[in-house]
């Protein structure tokens, strides 16, 4: 049987992590995971390490260490407290090893204090890991709507990182710097596993926003960039030479848009490589975008990765054959993805077949996300559609929600329910638009189609372009009810659904003295609606949208305790807002009153202040 080692490095001091947080070599790595072995309890059969470390070189670390211990490790679907928890109350998971401010959990900083720098051992791995020995379990969202295990073995997880490192030439002395967070498979394989076997090096941080992404690429000396369409998108405002060379740039996580393909290398110069693959699947193919082909020219095909053969049922049904399926899997392994082959051995993408769709990179089950809505207390009935979007979020969640006290007003509702759902999923999932209606309307038999459903929530409905070919013949719904500019129009607008179309990427909470301090990170989508004729060929965001569309639903979602806003003062709008910038809204809340700023880059673009009635006032 085959055997795998998870890193090649043999020279102890050669570089593996990099960063704000200091460099490690080799033989720190084996030094911190050999220390992280000693504490975790024994194993056991099926025993796992529930692992949330936002520090790359962290996550190293506690997994080097689990899998020394005997352990698997468990990487959550998200970070959000309440999915941590759950997963963390399974019967197999022996520990939780965080590196943040999770409550009842082992920070494995702590475990790692008290060293001198340099102290290190010899990186050699002791033995080889067995192909079929069981090394990760990951957590993502199936048809059914709940958190689906999907089990690792060696031979998948390092043979596939083994594979990446082989086919992309990955190389000793590069750095991979990587935009998505190192528990998720992906950010796993290529910002961990694939430069450990290629004997590169990896950044420790995860930056966002375009100007960190350039200034943490040019720190670390990052050769090659992983990355996602939506943060891909953002890198768009930076001009060349804000980054430096770049060898190879990754794309993952959903379907790249044409335009940002082609901005990225007439602007950037930068040629993207797009993967293509699922935490069941592992990685399937790939394609490099290697000039501008405009929006009219056919989409390049994919190559299959080394050892992955594609297959089509009648149906256009992708069936795949692939080292780094489950040993069990069937072969072939039928998969959710409708595929065209390429004369030439390679295949094209046609849509999926199933109700999991992705929103901003993220993968999410449309029934799981109506099931947490549910399972509210002010809920009495709840439906939500995935409608698809231009541009790199490629759908976009709403919901229609009947509330259980009919006297609720709507604005104080919809704030509940998003801070309902917050510990469950990242922001960017949670719908964008809640409608709260009467009552759904279902059929006698408790069914909702999704035409009725779509009517209720203004979608039209038209036939998908590949009707006929053996896909799905379900209607795609589009927007039909574009949020309005101004006045009480984008103030209804909200209360209908919160924050119209800003991406919500992060919310830190403190204190400044005795104001609550709330930091959100907001992206602004480069097709938001409030762009629309505010001004043609160089549009800007309206003060007025980014007080009622932002900064007002934003005060209500994070402090329902305030009652109704009396009055808005001191009001600057000293720089412009555009499509794709990335703020910090920061609001200062001091009782009733609430001093609010956004800024770009760490300067303020607009600040004021906001004076509420108390509630029952």
């Amino acid at each position: 049987m085959r055997s795998f080692v998870p890193l090649v490095h043999t020279d102890p001091a050669a570089r593996v992590a990099v960063g704000e947080a200091g460099p490690r070599s080799a033989g720190e790595l084996m030094r911190d995971a050999s220390l992280v072995a000693e504490r975790l309890p024994p194993a056991r059969p099926g025993s796992e390490v529930l692992v949330v470390c936002g520090d790359r070189y962290h996550l190293a670390v506690t997994a080097l260490g689990a899998w020394l211990r005997g352990h698997a490790v468990a990487l959550p679907p998200n970070a959000q407290p309440a999915a941590v928890r759950e997963l963390a109350g399974r019967a197999d998971v022996v520990a939780l090893i965080h590196d943040s401010d999770l409550a009842d959990a082992q920070d494995v900083r702590d475990w790692l204090s008290g060293h001198a720098p340099g102290d290190m051992v010899d990186p050699t791995w002791p033995e080889a890991l067995p192909a079929d020995r069981r090394l990760a379990v990951v957590y993502t969202s199936g048809s059914t709507g709940d958190h689906q295990p999907c089990a690792k073995t060696a031979g998948q997880l390092l043979g596939e990182a083994q594979a990446l490192a082989a086919t992309f030439a990955l190389a000793a002395g590069e750095v991979a710097l990587a935009t998505v967070p190192p528990y998720h498979l992906y950010g796993l394989l290529f910002g961990v596993l694939a430069p450990l076997a290629a004997g590169a090096a990896f950044a420790r941080e995860t930056p966002l926003h375009a100007e960190t992404v350039a200034r943490a690429a040019r720190e670390v000396g990052a050769t090659v960039l992983i990355s996602t369409p939506a943060h891909l998108r953002g890198l768009t405002v930076l001009q060349r030479g804000d980054l430096p060379p770049l060898r190879r740039v990754f794309s993952s996580g959903a379907p790249l848009p044409r335009a940002t393909a082609d901005e990225l290398l007439a602007q950037l110069g930068l040629a993207v490589t797009e993967v293509y693959g699922s935490s069941e699947t592992g990685g399937i193919g790939w394609r490099r975008h290697e000039q501008v082909l405009g929006d009219m020219s056919p989409e390049p095909a994919w190559t299959p990765l080394p050892g992955v053969a594609v297959e089509v049922a009648a149906e256009g049904r992708l069936l795949l054959r692939s080292p780094f399926l489950a040993p069990d899997a069937p072969p072939p392994y039928p998969c959710e993805d409708r595929v065209e082959l390429d004369a030439r051995g390679g295949f094209h993408l046609r849509g999926r077949l199933d109700g999991v769709v992705k929103v901003a990179g993220k993968r999410v089950a449309v029934a799981e996300v109506e099931q947490r809505l549910l399972a509210l207390p002010a809920v009495a009935d709840a439906a939500v559609v995935a409608i698809e979007t231009p541009g790199a979020r490629g759908h976009e969640l709403m919901a229609a929600v009947v509330a259980r006290d009919s006297g609720r007003d709507a604005s104080e509702l919809v704030a509940e329910l998003r801070r309902g759902l917050l510990p469950w999923f990242d922001p960017v999932v949670v719908p964008r638009r809640i409608k709260v209606v009467p009552a759904l309307p279902r059929e006698p038999n408790g069914k909702l189609t999704k035409r009725r459903l779509h009517a209720l929530l203004g979608l039209t409905a038209e036939e998908p372009a590949d009707a006929g070919r053996g896909g799905s013949t379900e209607p795609t719904a589009t927007r039909r009810d574009e949020p309005r500019t101004g006045g009480n129009g984008a103030a209804r607008d909200s209360a209908d659904a919160g924050t119209i179309g800003f991406e919500l990427r992060g919310h830190v909470r403190g204190d400044a003295g005795d104001a609550a301090v709330h930091e959100v990170e907001v992206g602004v989508p480069v097709d938001l609606a409030f762009f629309r004729g505010h001004f043609d060929g160089a549009p800007v965001l309206p003060g007025v949208a980014q007080l009622t569309a932002l900064v007002v639903p934003q005060v209500a979602a994070l402090r329902p305790e305030l009652g109704r806003l009396r009055q808005a003062a001191r009001l600057k709008f000293t720089r412009p807002i555009a499509p794709g910038d990335a703020l910090v809204l920061r609001l200062e809340v001091r009782g009733t009153s609430v001093r609010f700023s956004l800024a770009r880059a760490g300067e303020v673009v607009t600040a004021g202040a906001l004076e509420y009635e108390a509630r029952g006032d």
